[in-house]
């Protein structure tokens, strides 16, 4: 798995709209075949509003490509809102849900919110810039 980059779901809308900082950087992975997303992005992707309009492409962009939301990362996940919330830093389940995935799969997170996942003890971040 070495060189996969798991990437955010805003990442992800930049390159389908066609225009911000995740459009290089998305093309940059898919053409080097290392571009992988979460079940949790997965969802996302579906349920936003130009999921009609873009079926297509956001099935290419995550069929093949995504990492489950299996017992091990489900378990990470919980540890990571526990201890946030303990801290009074909590992120939401959603993000929890990404840096359990992240983590338990021990791969790098491209995300312009650093804001929340810079909390995420242990959890590598991939610079977009």
């Amino acid at each position: 798995m070495a060189g996969l980059v798991i990437v955010d779901t805003d990442l992800l809308v930049d390159f389908l709209r066609g225009k911000g900082s995740g459009v290089r950087l998305v093309r940059e992975l898919v053409a080097g075949h290392r571009l992988r997303v979460t079940a949790i992005t997965a969802f996302e992707l579906r349920v936003g509003t130009d999921f009609l309009g873009r079926r297509d492409d956001i099935l290419r962009l995550v069929r093949s490509r995504t990492f489950p939301l299996d017992p091990s990362s489900a378990l990470r996940a919980g540890d990571v809102a526990a201890t946030l919330r303990a801290a009074g830093k909590d992120i939401g389940m959603a993000d929890c849900l990404q840096a359990g995935i992240c983590l338990n799969f021990d791969l790098p997170f491209a995300t312009r919110n650093r804001k929340h996942f810079d909390r995420v003890e242990g959890l590598r971040l991939f610079d977009v810039d």
